[in-house]
């Protein structure tokens, strides 16, 4: 009977604390600044990089904008703040520097009102919009 009252009020507790469920809406590409919309959520999925090289590897961006810098090449702006994405950790060395960065992983979820673009270099983002639904 205790056991049965303890289920009864655990489940009640967590019905309680949801926000509503997940309806699929559409898929984006964003590049340009764009903010999730209200009642929406976003599931970032993947980076497109505009980052082609030259023949020598360095990178040689097609954007104007876009920083030959490896930092900004990765970055996409969440809020204000750049961001890399990419798998775990990348440790580099050039000349007789060396340095290691972490990377935000993906997916990321996004909630109503956080801002999204594309970064100094134009990267596109894959995004996954969603419909919440009370």
């Amino acid at each position: 009977m205790i056991l049965l009252l303890a289920v009864a009020i655990l489940g009640l507790s967590l019905h309680g604390r949801a926000q509503g469920s997940l309806q699929f809406n559409q898929v984006k590409l964003v590049t340009s600044l764009e903010t999730v919309p209200a009642n929406k959520v976003w599931k970032v999925v993947s980076v497109i990089y505009d980052i082609p090289t030259t023949s020598s590897g360095d990178l040689s961006s097609t954007s104007s904008s876009c920083s030959s810098n490896r930092y900004h090449a990765r970055a996409v702006v969440i809020n204000g703040v750049n961001t890399k994405t990419g798998l775990g950790m990348h440790t580099a060395s050039y000349s007789s520097l060396s340095y290691a960065h972490a990377y935000t992983e993906l997916p990321l979820w996004l909630p109503a009102g956080a801002t999204l673009s594309g970064g100094p270099c134009n990267n596109q983002i894959s995004v996954i919009e969603f419909n919440v639904v009370p």
